[in-house]
């Protein structure tokens, strides 16, 4: 009575009271809600083949025997353009293997928060995939739940904090630690895990009768038999090594004789239709990191780098639980894995340009077929080859600019032969606005700048605030450091044609300048050394520079200035 008469004595109060249940009402309902769609989106794994990919057999076969044998932290090098991530993408869509792929051209992270979160999403549906694609295998989402806990656990620590209840709530290098060693522990679990097939219950239903019917018939004796030779070594058989997955050929051959035993074993009691059924191959866990000299730029802690990579280092060279790829196009990223006590435990791939003959294939059978046939005669293959060498991809954007020009377009106006040329046009006029030129030229710079004529010419007039400087060209790594490799061909070929143009225009000893790490007023080289690095490229016959004879001649910094200029590219193996 006494609550009945509160609420009649005082119904604004009720009301009030009413409204708020119903507004939280509403919000636990829209919040139960969210969750249940946000718990249906699940990410997708999109990593699949590209579409149009040119089979390049020698640099497939390269990939897969380094993905044949036992695991291994593999990096891949190559120069932009080449290739390299139609080549993984097309090995590693075999639905023998499973890929995390991180592709950092459009990274998923950025600091040390968005990075567990996207590990720990990815690792979480890896397991679950596992147990909704393969029989036998779906006691594995119970190792996804391990990973959404944590996730869910860190989120929670985070709220905590923002709302002023803990002081711990940004992601630690501590919470990479535990995520990777909780991948360690599934993916050890998951080589030693051994399915039961429906073959092995009716086996072990069929053996249990017999044991029991014959522990009945066997009341009365005396003696009680516990085991027998014959059932330790009847444990001891199919115990492997779980090495044995990544050796090419044996473990299906390891399946194959397990599979025919159990079927010979059981010919009187399994149906036929159960003896066909076989345990299904173990998919190859890999890491793939495209565009990984990205990294440093993206994680910023260098505790959390070197832990990530010390991890993937456990991962592969000791646990052998799965296979590691950095494929990357900036040959200084080595030094810096080196750098980090990385480089010396990996694997080298590098993917160069086609060769001629699968240039001439491509050319002929996939340009060709789509040129217009009254277009096709003013296509000659050598002159395409001499501009753009064995870059498929300069190819093909020729020639859908050509096609869509009605066959007016020439190769000196395509847009890569434009680009190269330019580059090495910005890197020579920018050199005059080095201070590294001699203590005359900037006394008659000096003095030339107070005439009228001159002021409009002058580069510290046209630019007053720029001071000294050179043609900055984008580095992804902070501090790229010097290399040891061999130096082989760059521009595809464009150089006799950049290389008349320079001889002709810029015969003088006028400096280039080009970008590094920090702020640098040196040039690293002159156009000099550029003209005779070229001239000596373009011979005939010869495509490739050593890098430590041409260091002793040139020197090391001018060499590393091309490279980080863009002008050569530089390869670690042949």
């Amino acid at each position: 009575m006494g609550e009945i008469l509160s609420v009649i004595t005082n119904p604004a109060e009720t009301v009030r009271s009413l409204t708020e249940s119903k507004r939280l009402l509403e919000e636990a309902r829209r919040e139960i809600e969210e969750n249940r769609e946000r718990a249906q989106i699940r990410p997708k794994h999109t990593f699949s083949r590209l579409p149009g990919f040119f089979p390049r057999k020698a640099e497939m076969t390269a990939i897969e025997r380094a993905l044949a044998g036992e695991p291994s932290f593999t990096v891949v090098f190559g120069a932009s353009s080449v290739g390299k991530t139609a080549l993984l993408r097309e090995v590693l869509s075999n639905p023998k293997y499973h890929v995390l792929h991180f592709d950092l051209r459009i990274a998923g992270f950025a600091d040390l928060g968005s990075l567990y979160q996207s590990l720990s999403q990815q690792m979480e549906q890896y397991f679950e995939e596992i147990a909704k694609q393969m029989e036998g295998y779906e006691d594995f989402e119970k190792e996804a739940w391990s990973f959404k806990h944590d996730r869910l656990n860190v989120e929670k620590r985070t709220m905590d904090s923002q709302n002023g209840n803990g002081s711990n709530g940004k992601v630690k290098t501590s919470d990479i630690a535990r995520l990777m060693e909780l991948f360690q522990s599934s993916l050890l679990k998951y080589w030693e895990f051994k399915p039961e097939t429906s073959q092995d219950d009716h086996s072990k239903s069929r053996h249990g009768a017999n044991t029991r019917r014959k522990n009945s018939q066997e009341t009365t004796s005396s003696q009680t038999r516990v085991g027998t030779p014959n059932d330790a070594s009847r444990n001891n058989v199919g115990k492997k090594s779980r090495w044995n997955f990544f050796r090419s050929g044996r473990f299906k051959r390891w399946s194959s004789h397990k599979t025919k035993s159990a079927a010979t074993e059981n010919t009187r009691e399994v149906p036929e239709k159960e003896e066909e059924r076989t345990i299904p191959d173990k998919k190859i866990p890999v890491i793939f990191f495209d565009e990984a000299h990205k990294l440093p730029a993206l994680i910023q802690s260098s505790d959390t780098m070197k832990c990530l990579l010390d991890s993937m280092l456990v991962l592969t060279k000791q646990d052998r639980l799965c296979h590691v790829i950095h494929a990357t196009s900036d040959p200084f990223y080595q030094t810096w894995l080196r750098q980090l006590n990385v480089m010396q435990h990996c694997k080298i791939v590098t993917i160069g340009d086609c060769s001629k003959s699968e240039t001439r294939t491509y050319y002929r059978d996939h340009i060709l077929p789509n040129v217009p046939g009254h277009l096709r005669q003013s296509l000659v293959f050598e002159r395409l080859y001499e501009a753009f060498g064995g870059k498929l991809a300069h190819w093909h954007d020729y020639i859908n600019d050509y096609i869509n020009s009605n066959g007016t377009l020439d190769i000196k106006q395509s847009s890569h032969f434009l680009q190269a040329h330019a580059l090495l046009n910005l890197h020579i006029i920018h050199s005059s606005q080095s201070d590294n030129g001699s203590q005359d030229s900037k006394d008659k710079a000096r003095q030339a700048a107070g005439s009228p004529t001159s002021r409009h010419t002058n580069a510290e007039s046209l630019h007053p605030a720029l001071g000294p400087a050179g043609f900055k060209i984008y580095s992804p790594l902070n501090r790229p450091p010097s290399s040891l490799a061999v130096l082989n061909d760059g521009f595809a070929g464009l150089g006799s044609e950049l290389s008349r143009y320079l001889k002709t225009h810029y015969s003088d000893s006028s400096r280039a300048v080009f970008p590094t790490s920090a702020p640098s007023n040196s040039a690293e080289f002159t156009a000099m050394h550029l003209l005779k690095v070229m001239s000596r490229i373009t011979q005939p016959g010869n495509i490739s520079l050593p890098y430590f004879l041409l260091c002793r001649e040139i020197g090391v910094r001018e060499v590393d200035g091309m490279v980080k200029g863009k002008v050569l590219d530089l390869r670690w193996t042949d």
